[in-house]
């Protein structure tokens, strides 16, 4: 402002006071218009700039309460599965649970699994699951077969063979032609004819062994369980603990396979059972 005063009174000689107040409220009043028409702009880019931003925080929040209602069931989900998880661990290192309640529990676990795959498209990879017919769960299985005796068959005493040799053959036969539902009827109804025979830890491995073949693995588990209750003292009790172990791998519960692996190697230290079981746990790491 004093520059251009200055500029004034250099330029024109004959301007008066009068003159030189009135450029003043002239500069004056151009001032204070550039400074309101300033903030009328400001007023206007702020409330612009609050109306778009306004819909976006909105949907933000949106999104917020939306992953946070996700993320409470899948808690609420996890939670569930691993307490299931815990108590079927439980029951098969006490070797003392009923079979179904056991079944049942085996099945409502299963069950909120494949509803944890469907929902979070995950549980796969974090537990590790077995891949397809080719595959390591496959291979799995089948080198837990090379590690158990083909069970022994007593020849009869007598020069004929006697019919709870032929029920026990019988069921044999039909498992080795695969057919294996046929197999389990023929043994299961060897056991209820013969449940004090020297062959009925076979029989009941046996039955264990035609499930895995038809991939039912829960009822395999629970087979394969009477095999250890009712024949505590039997051959078969270290086969039959590897073949949960492989069988709970393949409803993808590594955990409980981790725990009967460790199992077999800490009670039959010498058995195959124990070397395969501990192939199998280096395998898992």
């Amino acid at each position: 402002m004093v520059l251009f005063t200055t500029f004034i009174l250099t330029s024109c000689t004959m301007v008066t006071k009068e003159d030189l107040l009135y450029l003043n409220d002239q500069i004056v009043s151009l001032n204070a218009r550039v400074n309101k028409l300033q903030d009328r702009l400001n007023q206007k880019l702020s409330e612009d700039l609050n109306t778009k931003i306004e819909p976006i925080r909105v949907n933000q929040a949106e999104m917020g309460a939306e992953l946070d209602k996700v993320k409470e069931q899948i808690q609420t989900l996890s939670g569930k599965v691993e307490e299931n998880a815990l108590l079927i661990k439980r029951q098969v290192e006490r070797d003392t649970t009923g079979q179904d309640m056991m079944k049942a529990q085996l099945a409502d676990l299963t069950n909120k699994v494949a509803q944890l795959e469907n929902r979070l498209k995950m549980i796969e990879n974090t537990l590790g699951v077995a891949e397809g017919p080719s595959g390591k769960g496959q291979v799995m299985a089948k080198e837990g077969q090379a590690a158990e005796e083909s069970p022994t068959t007593k020849p009869s005493e007598e020069v004929g063979v006697s019919e709870e040799q032929r029920l026990y053959d019988g069921g044999l036969a039909s498992f080795k032609q695969g057919k294996y539902e046929e197999a389990i009827s023929s043994f299961k109804i060897f056991l209820k004819k013969y449940p004090t025979s020297d062959l009925a830890d076979n029989a009941q491995f046996w039955i264990g062994e035609s499930y895995m073949a038809l991939k039912q693995y829960e009822k395999a588990i629970l087979a394969f369980q009477d095999v250890i209750k009712k024949y505590p003292d039997g051959n078969k009790v270290p086969g039959a603990m590897l073949k949960q172990a492989l069988a709970f791998y393949e409803i993808k519960d590594k955990v409980s396979s981790k725990l009967l692996l460790k199992k077999i190697i800490r009670k039959y230290p010498d058995s195959n059972e124990a070397k395969i079981a501990q192939a199998k746990l280096k395998a898992f790491r």
